[in-house]
């Protein structure tokens, strides 16, 4: 699915599936545009040969089909473009190599990243391997799952539309028509859909066990189970997924505190290396970051620093840094692709920026900050503060006798990892500087 939505052609498919929830028009219609593009291919008159299928999971199927609809007749079946104000782009850009500011360029620069540390195994932890396998799942009570499953469940219906292709252009059936089906609760394929979560597919057929005995002893029979079987999926995905992130807390900070997860800079490989080089898609000549004075930032890590590579918010953040008298350099990281932080979740946190200001005892300190709009202090933005703060409290260097003669230029410097919100970036970042 990823490979079609970034452009490989696949000229031979001809159904689509889309079991999860999407609400974005332009990613359904460039994922539908790929399957019926079909380069070089000509009507069979074998309807079946000459046809695509789209199946959509809790999707609008009228706004989906009216999306597709008008993006294949906009652009021709071809690849999506994005129009703003008249003008089209297209998503190709030119990446280009932005070297190290000249006074940084021979500067060794190395952030902690979080390890698993077993006997020898020294590596980065790696959550799939390290913490979801190892999570107790056998106290978990299923009792308010089968408490929130509703006598009478509003019942999925299934939409069949077509669409067909002529000389006179795209056209969609008006009259849609009602695929029934006698739903049975499948209790294998519930728990397949929860091995995310529970990758021991032995505990899994156990809870969701538990939960069909729940709701027989709640006098569901047979026809009654079949039409909660998304109901049931969907509370049960819910409840696991909290009690998931509530057990990897603990046996993150339980392993943190036995010394098998460490946050610390090591005098061995074990350490994030600030490369030397990063990555821009402005094309050249474009408008640089400039500060206060109107003068280009004189402190990036990375030179020239676009201006159009930050967002109004985080130009604010980079402008404070720069004028910073305490400040020694800063990177604005790039997510996905440079430094980042396990926790006691799945997905790893990027922060926005790295800086490194000269202390008064003449060490460094390096921080890695994350900031978040006012409109997303949610539960997310509450677990990666939570996170930021723990690493700082664990962040140690590691012991120098331990590896006998390896030096590491910068020893003794600190490692502080915060999440602030917009609104308190003028009362927190001078502290942080």
């Amino acid at each position: 699915k990823a490979a079609l939505q970034e452009g490989w052609d696949c000229p031979f498919a001809y159904v689509l599936c889309s079991l999860a929830a999407n609400s974005n028009p332009s990613a359904m219609t460039q994922l539908v545009g790929r399957i019926l593009r079909q380069p070089h291919a000509t009507k069979t008159g074998v309807p079946l040969l000459d046809e695509c299928h789209v199946i959509t999971h809790h999707a609008s199927t009228t706004e989906v089909v009216t999306a597709i609809k008008n993006g294949l007749e906009k652009d021709g079946l071809g690849d999506l473009v994005v129009s703003m104000d008249g003008e089209t782009t297209t998503s190709t850009s030119l990446v280009r190599s932005i070297p190290r500011r000249h006074k940084f360029e021979k500067r060794k620069i190395y952030l902690p990243k979080v390890l698993w540390c077993d006997e020898d195994d020294v590596r980065e932890l790696d959550y799939e391997t390290d913490l979801l396998p190892r999570l107790d799942w056998r106290e978990f009570d299923p009792a308010q799952v089968i408490d929130e499953i509703p006598e009478n469940p509003i019942e999925l219906s299934a939409r069949h539309q077509r669409i067909d292709f002529s000389s006179d252009g795209i056209t969609a059936s008006e009259a849609e028509k009602a695929i029934g089906e006698d739903l049975q609760f499948d209790a294998a394929y519930a728990t397949r859909v929860l091995y995310d979560l529970v990758p021991n597919p032995f505990i899994g057929r156990d809870i969701v066990a538990r939960v069909e005995t729940g709701l027989r002893e709640r006098g569901f029979d047979d026809r009654k189970l079949g039409r909660c079987a998304s109901v049931i999926v969907d509370r049960l995905r819910i409840r696991l997924s909290e009690a998931q992130a509530e057990l990897a807390e603990a046996l993150f900070k339980s392993d943190v505190k036995g010394g098998r997860i460490r946050f610390q800079l090591r005098l061995d490989r074990h350490n994030w290396p600030m490369p030397k080089a990063t990555k821009t898609t402005q094309p050249e000549g474009a408008a640089v970051l400039t500060n206060h004075m109107g003068e280009p930032v004189e402190n990036s890590l990375f030179a020239p620093m676009y201006r159009d590579e930050l967002n109004n918010e985080e130009r604010n953040v980079a402008i404070q840094l720069d004028g910073a008298k305490t400040l020694e350099w800063w990177h604005r990281n790039v997510a996905k692709s440079e430094y980042a932080l396990q926790g006691w979740k799945r997905d790893r946190i990027y922060p926005d920026f790295i800086f490194c200001t000269q202390q008064e005892n003449g060490r460094s300190k390096l921080i890695a900050l994350e900031t978040k709009g006012d409109h997303l202090d949610n539960p997310d933005t509450a677990y990666k503060r939570d996170v930021l703060n723990f690493l700082t409290q664990n962040f140690d260097w590691q012991d120098a006798e331990s590896v006998g003669e390896i030096s590491l230029e910068g020893h003794g410097e600190t490692m502080h990892c915060e999440l602030v919100l917009m609104k308190d970036i003028s009362a927190k970042l001078p502290a942080l500087l």
